[in-house]
């Protein structure tokens, strides 16, 4: 999707930001001119391990399924970190919002400005979903399938509408209730270049990012206090992941470059605790049965995923090397199939697992992980295969609609 990007090799050194001033208004709204590319417009390889840390959270708490509790610690444990995977979702939105507000700001002078951006985003995303919503739109007649209207849901991406039942899929092996996600972040494609034009100035950017994520909160709040079931599907319930992530891009673009990403660390960790400590006291990981975690708790994952993405692009840290590891980054390149793929994988293959291996005499626990495994696997499979038959052909497409980028920071 980027070029490569090279780093200073001085030890003392960051990759010389492009200076965005976030404090005086400018001297004029009108379109911005031309300048020297961020370092952050090019491919960034932490970044597909921040993704892949993400769908690995996802597969684990989706094709791992437990009980919450054990007496064995060891055990209790690994209970207890699946019961937080749901914010391997947050860690999602948060590196769209990073990686999507970095492009617009890049590109604001760009005359192409709407048609690269929506020509690239159509390209990468639409193949796979309507591809998958065509076969089964096609299979309907043939196969035992209950639509109930959720097709024009799903055709229109508003499946995660708010106050909705989120639609499960037309059959129990075509499962697609976890699109909710993708259609949060479709609807944010759709909106925030828009807004991003028409504010322009760094200054108001922030402060739209600041005063969107005071409305989510706000929302949440309100609706807890009210004791109504939690939308955290419906975008305006949930748009501060995407917009931690965005103002952290506008961050890395200004002056305080070189602060955001030595506290995106220290940030991370503090969420962890806020997050963790309350949980394992009350024992309850559920941010929907929890005032504490579905009001202002997932606010602070959301900066602690904003964190975590800082953290990672500090030079020659330990994060950072964690990030670029060949594994992460493997599973941050076919995430999006994998997220699309998995659960139907785990409809149609765990049940027959599982009988399997309990027919050879594995115990319960031995079962679940062993299944995890092979649905993981297979999942992965049918990833690659998306990717490289089906999705590539696409991606090669995006050339026509390249950004008309200045030249690259030089090291």
């Amino acid at each position: 999707m980027f070029l490569p990007v090279t780093w200073p090799t001085h030890r003392s050194s960051y990759p010389r930001p492009v200076i965005v001033n976030l404090l005086p208004m400018p001297q004029s709204d009108g379109p911005a001119a031309p300048r020297e590319a961020s370092p952050y417009a090019h491919h960034i390889p932490s970044l597909d391990g921040i993704r892949g840390l993400a769908i690995l959270l996802v597969l684990f708490g989706h094709l791992f399924p437990s009980s919450s509790y054990s007496p064995n610690p060891f055990v209790q444990a690994v209970l207890s970190l699946r019961a937080v995977t749901w914010v391997g979702v947050n860690l999602f939105f948060a590196l769209s919002g990073f990686l999507i507000t970095g492009i617009l700001v890049d590109t604001l002078h760009n005359p192409h400005y709407f048609r690269s951006f929506f020509g690239r985003r159509a390209l990468r995303i639409f193949p796979l979903y309507y591809g998958v919503l065509i076969v089964l739109l096609v299979l309907t007649p043939f196969f035992p399938m209950h639509w109930n209207g959720s097709q024009y849901l799903f055709l229109t991406y508003t499946q995660n509408l708010p106050f909705i039942i989120n639609p499960k899929g037309p059959a129990p092996w075509a499962v697609l209730s976890h699109f909710w996600s993708l259609a949060v972040e479709e609807q944010f494609y759709l909106v925030w270049p828009v807004i991003l034009y028409w504010l322009r100035a760094p200054r108001r950017i922030m402060l739209a990012t600041i005063v969107g994520a005071a409305i989510a909160l706000g929302l949440r709040t309100a609706l807890a206090l009210a004791h109504g079931f939690p939308q955290n599907h419906a975008t305006p319930f949930c748009m501060d992941a995407l917009l931690a992530g965005a103002a952290l891009a506008l961050l890395v673009r200004s002056r305080y470059h070189d602060a955001a990403l030595r506290f995106g660390l220290p940030l991370f960790a503090a969420a962890a605790v806020l997050i963790g400590v309350p949980a394992l006291r009350s024992a309850n990981f559920d941010w929907e049965s929890s005032f504490y975690l579905t009001t202002i708790g997932l606010t602070i994952v959301n900066l602690g995923a904003a964190g975590l993405i800082a953290a990672s692009l500090r030079p020659r840290s330990l994060i950072r090397s964690l990030f670029s590891g060949p594994v992460l980054r493997f599973f941050g390149k076919y995430s999006y199939g994998l997220y699309v793929f998995h659960y139907s994988a785990d409809a149609i293959l765990a049940g027959r697992l599982h009988s399997f291996f309990q027919s050879h005499g594995m115990g319960k626990g031995s079962v679940v992980v062993a299944t995890g495994i092979m649905t993981t696997a297979a999942s992965v499979l049918i990833a690659l295969i998306s990717y490289h038959a089906y999705e590539q052909p696409f991606l090669r497409l995006k050339r026509r609609f390249a950004y008309d980028r200045p030249l690259a920071a030089k090291a």
